[in-house]
Parts: structure tokens; sequence; C-alpha cells
């Protein structure tokens, strides 16, 4: 009788202790510490390579984030200003995104830079928090906000969308975790007709290898696959002789 008793009394603290678990696992942070939190897995470097290798028709595209200062705030202010450097075979695009505090959710407010030539590769300084000039940002931007889930921050702008400079519209939806970054972007024409709308799957990708590391990799794979060839074509030559 008195197992029995230790056993329901095991089972009832173990179940407690799951559901407590369970309600602190859904339980949303304060604002400000999502601000951190969504900043801090946004910043890295990316690349949808995985996505590539299933789906040859997805451009590969690379992300490049990092933490940046704007000159004319202050450096305790709680936004969280992070550089963006995208970039494919067939575009490259630079932002500032700006994360900061809403009542129920993260504001997301999206610059383009006037001059991108000064910021391009502004993630490659060697400065641990680069500036970046408040003169040098579009007043425009597009906005949405990211609502926090357990593991995840969530956000879209449909309806409205953000309006380009051409006059086209871009609807976002994204999904931040801390090891990828899920986004699709669909665009509208004047007319309201959609023309593009490709998912998007970023992965982090933990260390990027040097691009002298990576010419060797390769120079080192052509030089023994040239002399894998030759050792075959010289066992070939000496079956011939010995054959004749």
């Amino acid at each position: 009788m008195h197992l029995l008793k230790v056993s329901i009394l095991t089972v009832l603290v173990t179940t407690f202790s799951f559901v407590q678990q369970s309600r602190a696992d859904t339980i949303a942070p304060p604002i400000k510490t999502q601000v951190k939190e969504v900043a801090q897995w946004f910043t890295g470097f990316f690349d949808n390579a995985q996505q590539v290798a299933n789906s040859p028709s997805v451009p590969l595209i690379t992300i490049s984030t990092c933490s940046v200062q704007l000159d004319d705030t202050n450096p305790l202010a709680e936004t969280q200003n992070v550089y963006l450097e995208q970039e494919s075979p067939g575009f490259e695009r630079l932002r500032l995104y700006s994360f900061s505090e809403g009542n129920s959710a993260v504001n997301l407010s999206i610059s383009s830079f006037l001059n991108n030539n000064t910021v391009r590769g502004l993630c490659n300084h060697s400065q641990s928090t680069p500036t970046v000039s408040i003169n040098n940002v579009e007043k425009n931007t597009c906005n949405l906000q990211l609502f926090w889930q357990p593991n995840s921050y969530i956000g879209n702008n449909a309806p409205n969308g953000c309006i380009t400079s051409d006059g086209f519209k871009v609807v976002s939806d994204v999904t931040i975790e801390q090891s990828s970054i899920d986004s699709l972007d669909k665009i509208f024409d004047q007319k309201g007709n959609l023309l593009v709308a490709t998912p998007i799957e970023f992965r982090r990708v933990e260390s990027v290898p040097e691009p002298s590391l990576t010419l060797g990799l390769l120079a080192l794979g052509i030089w023994s696959t040239k002399n894998v060839i030759s050792d075959n074509l010289k066992q070939k030559s000496k079956k011939n002789k010995t054959s004749v």
C-alpha cells in the first residue's frame, strides 16, 4: 500500500512539472525581450543551398546580416538595427531592418539606402558594431509585425503590402527561427496580377570558408581527379600490353 502511494505521488509530481513546463513554453516573453531575441536570430549568415539541392530551379541566395548602430541614436536605445546584404547571381539587395517594441508584437521596419556603395560589405568590417549614417537611409519604410510563437516569430503585411518605386505591390510572409528564415514575397503589378511568388528557405550557415580555402579545396579536388584519371589510363595501358 505504501509503494502504491509513492507511485501515485511520483506520477502526480511528474505530471505537474510537465504542465508547468508546458505553460512556461507558451507564455510569451516581454516585448523588450522579444525584440532582442528576434534580432539576434536574424543576425548571421544564411543561404538556401538545401532548398536548391532539392529544387534546382530555385536560385541560390545568400544573406549576410550584422548588428549596426545609426549615427544619430543612443547606443542604449531599445531599437535593434540590423544591416542585411542579400546576394544572388541575378540581383543584390541591401536593406536596414529595424526591430522595435509594439503593443503586442515586434515592429519591423525595412528601409532602403540612398547610396548602396557606402554600406556594401558592411558586415566584413573589423569593428564590432558598424555605424550607418541616418542621412543615407530612405525615409519611406516597409513595415510589418512579428508575432511570437514558441521557437519562432511569424509576420506578414497582407493585404496592403508595400509599394515599390515602380508601382508594384509586395506582400511578404516571414517566419524567423533561431537557425532559419523562411520568406515568401508575392509581387503584384499595377493591375493586381501576381507576378512572382516563390518561397525561399534560408538556413543558418555556422561557418563560411575563406575564399582562399575554397579555391584551395577546389584545386585539390581537380588535382586528385586528374591523378585518378592518369592512374586509370596507365593501368589500361599495362593490360593492353599484357594481352598483346
